[in-house]
């Protein structure tokens, strides 16, 4: 996966300020608003590896908010479900 600075280093210009205004949510802790800010940035985005990029970094962030919501716990039990859902 890659970082912020690198999703905002290869950045079409067009979305080079949505990029900043995620890595300063980001920097602050708003998790949920910068996971909102990159889902925009993929969603008006061509198809393409800088778009996976941003799709991982906005699950990235959401995980990030639920731990910071509900605790490290969250993401134990969240892999737990996966898990029984798989078998």
């Amino acid at each position: 996966m890659k970082t912020i600075y690198e999703i905002l280093m290869t950045a079409p210009p067009w979305q080079v300020t949505r990029c900043k205004i995620a890595m300063l949510e980001i920097a602050h802790g708003h998790w949920d608003a910068a996971a909102l800010t990159m889902e925009d940035a993929m969603d008006e985005s061509e198809p393409g590896e800088w778009a996976r990029d941003c799709l991982e970094m906005r699950d990235f962030c959401l995980t990030m908010d639920r731990v910071k919501c509900q605790g490290i716990t969250s993401i134990e039990s969240a892999r737990t479900d996966r898990i029984c859902l798989a078998a």
